[in-house]
């Protein structure tokens, strides 16, 4: 097996390309305020599940770097991500954006879709997110997930501070979202572009009764619009709203999120609409600083009956998870968990074990 640790030659042209633009942008950056970092995640993960969505028995092990770099130059962002596995090196994020001095930030790039909680602040598959797997409904669409999760376009972001430490946070974006080519959902890529996507529209609002404790409660709205290729539908005009929460208790913290889903299938002079909801509640207790176990609970009503949830497998109608998590090293981490799944078409089990790391 091959391991792609370093972002091919298209990528690096197009990060010099971006930072380029960037110092244009900022002509007197001797005299600047410049900050940046960069980090590197790397991550290997074996997964064992039997069966799999598919029927079959499947063992997988996957190697895995995250590429985070990120600067400031004064009032100007730019931040780009790329992940590399055994298999190919892509561009998970791009950001290039303007911070007023209002608090109001333009942003221009590749984002994570303006919905949910556990994408948005686990983005990455390894030392960040505590557990292993994500929420089914979370799902990445090259993980099969059946929610657009990325769009490539304009993103504005504002914050208010309130009385007591207290925040509110307007997040909203627009852009071109997914599609579905036959076998999955395919986002936008800047590397490799093509064609034929529609847009998505995302608003995300969220509260803070104290910004410094991390408790946060919020509410969002997608309008996605997912063109589908080689089936008796051709397009999905899909609304997804929802709420989430995140609630810290010392050493206890209770999280989830609850979606509220619309497919409007449209073919030739013919129009369908199904709905159905799907929620996820998990729990981790901090024994202390290197023990953290964890359970989680997911559910939704979604059913094949629905012409677009059934061209996903991998759709999670109900999972039991629980896992431990030993952070033995300040910097490193080892996950096992253990889950029943059921998927659309099959009642699975999964055994899971992860080695992630953080640097610097």
């Amino acid at each position: 097996m091959k391991t792609a640790l370093c972002p091919s030659a298209s990528p690096a042209r197009l990060f010099r390309a971006v930072l380029l633009s960037l110092v244009c942008l900022a002509p007197s950056a001797h005299a600047a305020r410049i900050s940046q970092q960069l980090l590197l995640l790397p991550e290997f993960r074996y997964l064992h599940q039997r069966p799999d969505a598919f029927g079959d028995v499947d063992e997988d092990s996957r190697v895995s770097v995250d590429l985070l770099y990120g600067i400031d130059v004064d009032s100007y962002r730019f931040f780009i991500e790329f992940i590399s596995t055994d298999e190919k090196t892509r561009l998970a994020r791009l950001h290039l954006g303007y911070e007023s001095r209002g608090g109001t930030a333009f942003w221009l790039g590749r984002f994570d879709m303006n919905h949910g909680y556990w994408n948005k602040t686990f983005h990455f598959r390894n030392y960040i997110q505590p557990s292993i797997q994500p929420p089914g409904i979370a799902g990445f669409e090259k993980e099969g997930g059946l929610l657009p999760t990325h769009y490539a376009g304009a993103d504005i972001r504002h914050r208010w501070a309130l009385d007591g430490n207290a925040a509110l946070r307007l997040e909203a974006g627009f852009g071109a979202g997914a599609k579905f080519n036959g076998k999955q959902l395919e986002s936008f890529d800047f590397l490799d572009p093509e064609g034929g996507f529609k847009p998505s529209t995302s608003l995300r609002l969220s509260y803070q009764p104290d910004a410094a404790s991390g408790t946060e409660f919020g509410g969002f709205i997608v309008d996605n619009h997912i063109p589908v290729a080689g089936m008796s539908f051709s397009t999905n005009h899909q609304t997804v709203v929802g709420g989430y929460a995140n609630i810290i208790l010392e050493n206890l913290r209770l999280y989830g999120a609850l979606y509220g889903v619309r497919n409007a299938l449209k073919a030739s002079g013919q129009h369908q609409e199904k709905y159905f909801f799907t929620s996820w509640l998990q729990a981790d207790y901090q024994f202390n600083n290197k023990w953290m176990p964890y359970l989680r609970h997911e559910y939704s009503n979604g059913k094949k009956s629905d012409p677009y949830v059934a061209l996903f497998p991998r759709f999670v109608k109900n999972r039991e998870l629980a896992g431990i998590r030993w952070d033995f090293l300040d910097n490193q981490a080892i996950k096992i968990e253990y889950a029943k799944t059921r998927y659309l078409y099959e009642d699975s089990t999964q055994w899971a074990v992860q080695w992630s790391l953080i640097f610097p």
